[in-house]
């Protein structure tokens, strides 16, 4: 992150805040497309195909019964519960070869549409799960753009943007991070893509 900011010739300021195991983002004034991983441009309004329960589903039209959908190698995968989701990436990593281990982080950077993980006193959301790094996701292509309101990183690094394909403001976080308020709230349903690294 400080190479980042370094970059962009400004300060680390309030951009990550740690607190215990959480760290806070706040938007900053960063030039645009300054990340280590380059924009890339997806296709704004592209269909995502993901299985559910034997059938298929556009994500970016309408999730239905979904509640929790893993991103793995173009392959989206939804289940009706955060336990279903869970226990599918648990069996996927146990049969996991190294050279596949390559591009994808072991343990996924979980989004959640509502603050404090979806739990209580905020309503049950969905939860929007990703393996890949090395590349910029748009989140409207899975019917998630501007509605992160919490996340948990898993073991790789993440940035997030306010724009698709990386542009924008941006803010960086670590691995094994995480922040059910989205930096108090001032990041709260503004992120347009992610990526991991």
């Amino acid at each position: 992150m400080q190479r980042i900011l370094a970059k962009a010739g400004i300060t680390l300021g309030a951009l990550a805040l740690a607190v215990g195991s959480a760290t806070v983002i706040a938007p900053t004034a960063q030039a645009a497309g300054t990340s280590t991983i380059a924009p890339t441009a997806q296709a704004a309004g592209t269909s995502t195909i993901a299985r559910f329960e034997g059938k298929t589903i556009d994500l970016s039209k309408d999730w239905g019964a979904a509640k929790a959908c893993n991103v793995r190698r173009g392959v989206i995968e939804c289940f009706r519960t955060a336990e279903e989701s869970a226990t599918r990436a648990a069996q996927q990593a146990k049969t996991a070869s190294p050279s596949a281990a390559q591009g994808y982080c072991s343990t996924p950077l979980r989004l959640y549409e509502h603050a404090n993980f979806n739990t209580a006193p905020f309503p049950a959301g969905r939860i929007l799960s990703f393996y890949d790094s090395g590349y910029w996701q748009n989140l409207d292509v899975y019917g998630f753009n501007d509605q992160t309101s919490s996340y948990r990183t898993g073991s790789c690094y993440t940035s997030f943007a306010v724009d698709n394909g990386g542009w924008g403001n941006q803010a960086d976080v670590g691995p094994w991070q995480s922040d059910g308020y989205m930096g108090s709230g001032t990041w709260n349903d503004l992120v347009s893509s992610i990526a991991l690294y």
